[in-house]
C-alpha cells in the first residue's frame, strides 16, 4: 500500500514519510486493507492539501527560470505573481509590506530562520531581507515546492535553501534563533491531536511564531483560531516561556519565546 500510495501521480512529490506516518496511524483503526487505503487517501487529501495550489507547479517552474530577477523592484513584482499561486500565501499579498516588519517586531534580531511547511513562503525572501540579514531554511514534505523554492533561492539569496522533510513525521530535531509556523499549527492538529504543540515543545530554537487565518476559506471568521491561541497560551505558561501577539487584516501572529 506504502509503495503504490508514494508511486501514484497524485502523490509522488509528498515525502515517502508522510505517508508511512499516516499509514501505520490510520491502521490503527482498522484490520481491512481496503478501508485502510480509503482512510489514508482520505487523510492524505488533508493532510497534502494539494487543492489550495491554484497554479500547476510546471508553470510555476517555468516562471523561475524565465524570470529575469536582477532588479530589486522587478523582483518584488514577480514574486508577488508566484505567491498568488498558492491560497494561504495569496491571502497574505495585501499585508505583505507590512509583515516582516511586525513579525521581526516580536522576537529578538534573529541569525537564522526555519520556515516549517513553507510551501511557497521562500518567494517572500525580498521582503524578509528588508528588514533582517537572516539565513533562511525553508521545510516541505512536498518535492513540487522545495524544487521551486531552491530554484529562486539559487539565483536569488544563495545562502538559503529549502529542505525536503516532513518535521512532523520523521521527528529529526530543527534548530535556529527563529522558527515560522505560518498557517499551519491548526492543519499539523488536525493531522494529529497535539502534533502542533509537540513540535513547539521539540524544537530547537530560541523563538516560535504561529500564525493564523483571520477567516477561513469559505470567507468567514476563522472561529478555530481561539481554541488554538489557548492552547499555546497555556503551552507557554507550562514551560515558563514568554507570549506575545500582534495582528494583521489577514493573520493574526503568535510568539512564544522558548530562550
Amino acid at each position: 500500500m506504502i509503495a503504490r500510495l508514494t508511486s501514484a501521480a497524485k502523490y509522488r512529490d509528498i515525502h515517502p514519510e508522510t505517508i508511512v506516518d499516516l499509514v501505520r496511524r490510520e491502521g490503527r483503526g482498522t484490520g481491512d486493507p481496503t478501508e485502510l487505503e480509503r482512510r489514508v487517501r482520505a487523510r492524505l487529501h488533508k493532510v497534502a492539501a494539494l487543492h489550495l495550489l491554484t497554479a500547476r507547479p510546471p508553470a510555476l517552474r517555468r516562471a523561475v527560470d524565465r524570470a529575469d530577477l536582477d532588479d530589486p523592484q522587478g523582483r518584488r513584482d514577480w514574486c508577488r505573481q508566484m505567491l498568488g499561486g498558492h491560497f494561504s500565501t495569496a491571502e497574505r499579498l495585501p499585508d505583505l509590506d507590512d509583515f516582516y516588519p511586525i513579525l521581526f517586531g516580536l522576537v529578538p534580531p534573529p541569525r537564522t530562520v526555519a520556515d516549517l511547511a513553507c510551501a511557497l513562503n521562500p518567494f517572500t525572501l525580498p521582503w524578509l531581507r528588508q528588514v533582517s540579514e537572516a539565513r533562511y531554511v525553508g521545510y516541505d514534505f512536498n518535492a513540487s515546492f522545495v524544487a521551486l523554492g531552491n530554484a529562486f533561492l539559487a539565483r536569488t539569496y544563495p545562502d538559503c535553501e529549502v529542505q525536503h522533510e516532513d518535521v512532523l513525521a520523521d521527528g529529526r530535531p530543527v534548530s535556529g534563533d527563529l522558527a515560522l509556523l505560518l498557517k499551519t499549527y491548526h492543519c499539523l492538529e488536525g493531522r494529529r491531536t497535539g502534533a502542533g504543540q509537540a513540535l513547539i515543545d521539540r524544537l530547537d530554537c530560541r523563538d516560535v511564531v504561529v500564525s493564523f487565518p483571520t477567516r477561513a476559506m469559505n470567507g468567514r471568521a476563522a472561529v478555530f483560531v481561539s481554541r488554538h491561541v489557548e492552547e499555546l497560551s497555556a503551552l507557554a505558561r507550562d514551560r515558563g516561556w514568554r507570549f506575545s501577539r500582534a495582528s494583521l487584516a489577514s493573520e493574526e501572529l503568535i510568539a512564544i519565546h522558548k530562550g
